[in-house]
């Protein structure tokens, strides 16, 4: 028997079809993490781009105008932020309810695709979800309003 024909002897098998499948859900996952450390960054980077803006045109004594406008560029940065882990979170809630499936059809899967499945499946994707975050979310809306409008007087 050629190694050709047991691969076709093992695609046959049920086991492995599973194992197959929860492979294949374990790679879309990782593939997943790459796009949310890219907005994880990019989220990072647009804090700091709205913090900076808001010190220089407070340096440079910026009208009202200026200062609605680095409000609202500032609070889409931190709306834009929210999304970005909201949407991480939704990878990972939606790889815990795809394990789910595949054991609710009648597929063994994994010890490790179980304890995926308590831990990252019962919550739905919410800010509450991650403290650090969302305290994070608030340091930067305090420093930037702070930074804009409680300016002390020259």
């Amino acid at each position: 028997m050629s190694i050709y024909a047991d691969t076709l002897e093992l695609q046959t098998n049920n086991d492995y079809k599973g194992i197959t499948m929860e492979m294949d859900i374990w790679a879309i996952w990782s593939t997943n993490r790459i796009p949310s450390a890219i907005m994880g960054l990019t989220g990072m980077i647009s804090i700091w781009i709205a913090a900076r803006f808001a010190s220089v045109m407070m340096e440079k004594g910026a009208n009202l105008l200026g200062q609605i406008t680095v409000t609202v560029f500032g609070l889409c940065v931190l709306l834009m932020n929210a999304v970005s882990m909201l949407m991480a979170q939704t990878n990972w809630n939606n790889t815990a309810k795809a394990f789910a499936a595949l054991r609710d059809s009648g597929t063994e899967i994994s010890p490790l695709a179980a304890e995926f499945i308590e831990k990252y499946g019962v919550n739905d994707p919410s800010l509450t979800n991650t403290p650090v975050f969302l305290v994070l979310l608030i340091s930067v809306l305090v420093l930037l309003i702070g930074t804009v409008w409680l300016q002390p007087k020259k």
